[in-house]
């Protein structure tokens, strides 16, 4: 008799984690306004993109918590189905259901989009998150375009034996090490917009979160706080001790410095990256082995987190505005301006996550073929 599967355990900490990614994502993008629009003394510094650890935090969460979820699952043509159909209304409704009223402000005002890119928007790529040279109407919906192309990639994973797992991963290590590589030879300008995707050495998160899931999974969860602390001082320290050799405060995926000999671009994944699997392993790990909860104060806005994420930057960006024409100098007015706009960002993404996003998952997963099947077998069993 086959053993019964059981539903992974739900990991809280993940939540914590979440809502800790966004808020710092949130403050790079908050310190952009400060910087543009306000009239006093400024708050943050250049040493506030030390907060693109937020990025990495959100693509070892995504490698981690989808392969976790599939153990038990490889090879499974239901689950298969069952994920391809949850990744899609995941994704897609709540982000159009956000992009779509941008589309006629877009066409009557262009000029209030995309400033890096000539204000220019590919609107059909926008709304199918087809990869653009261009950034979409909602600019931090970039990272979905990683996002998707892992999505795929790893449902073909999914139609083999849990057995191969290591071997796929260390292909993906391989392979990506071989893409990124080569991508750090051509300048960003001259890719095409699938390579932007492709050769972007952020791409190892995902890898790295999946590394981690392989591990909690065979039952590892030793040193996990030595290697949460290890990944909190790694990301500090490393990025302070770049700044300090190199004098730029932006660690991007395709920065020119060439430091200690490693590839341009490689820099954000030793950086960020790999102490962003740290702190997801020793998250989980504490929670798993010491009932240890990471963040359950802002576990709220780890479940708002995706309309947080891609609401934020419109909120802010017109309080910026409106707070340029109309605000008064000094600190005070400028403190209430910081806390006021960051208030009202997570306090509208979280009342959008409760009036359409939380609704319309409910609404798919009921209807989602897979499972619906699996209820109509129960009940004729």
């Amino acid at each position: 008799m086959s053993k019964p599967k059981t539903s992974a355990p739900r990991l809280y900490g993940i939540q914590g984690l979440r809502g800790l990614a966004v808020l710092m994502v949130f403050s790079v993008h908050l310190y952009e306004v400060e910087r543009k629009y306000t009239h006093g003394p400024r708050v943050f510094g250049d040493w506030i993109h030390l907060s693109n650890f937020g990025l990495d935090l959100f693509f070892v969460i995504s490698g981690f918590v989808l392969t976790f979820l599939a153990f038990g699952h490889f090879a499974e043509r239901s689950y298969l189905k069952s994920y391809a159909y949850n990744r899609v209304t995941r994704v897609y409704p709540t982000y159009l259901l956000y992009t779509l009223p941008l589309v006629p402000i877009y066409l009557f005002r262009p000029t209030l989009f995309n400033a890096t890119d000539g204000h220019q928007v590919d609107l059909f790529r926008t709304l199918l998150l087809l990869p653009d040279v261009t950034l979409p109407l909602i600019p931090v919906a970039w990272t979905l375009h990683h996002e998707l192309v892992f999505y795929v990639l790893f449902g073909g994973v999914l139609l083999f034996s849990e057995k191969l797992l290591p071997r796929f991963i260390a292909l993906g290590f391989a392979g990506m090490a071989v893409l990124a590589t080569f991508g750090a030879l051509i300048p960003r300008a001259e890719q095409s917009a699938f390579a932007r995707i492709v050769l972007n050495p952020i791409n190892f998160d995902f890898l790295m979160g999946m590394v981690l899931a392989w591990l909690i999974h065979k039952g590892e969860r030793r040193a996990a706080l030595p290697c949460l602390l290890l990944g909190v001082a790694a990301a500090v320290g490393g990025y302070f001790g770049f700044y300090a050799l190199t004098g730029a405060d932006w660690i991007g995926n395709y920065h020119s410095h060439q430091l200690l000999g490693l590839p341009a671009g490689y820099h954000a994944l030793y950086v960020f990256g790999l102490p962003a699997a740290l702190v997801v392993y020793g998250i989980v790990a504490l929670e798993m082995e010491k009932g240890w909860v990471f963040g359950r104060a802002i576990a709220w806005i780890g479940d708002a987190s995706y309309s947080i994420y891609l609401t934020h930057v419109m909120v802010i960006v017109l309080a910026g505005r409106i707070w340029g024409s109309v605000g008064v100098p000094g600190w005070p007015a400028h403190l209430a301006f910081l806390l006021g706009t960051t208030a009202i960002g997570l306090g509208l993404g979280t009342l959008a996550y409760h009036l359409f996003e939380k609704r319309m998952t409910g609404f798919f997963r009921q209807h989602d073929p897979a499972r619906r099947a699996k209820l109509r077998a129960a009940a004729q069993a």
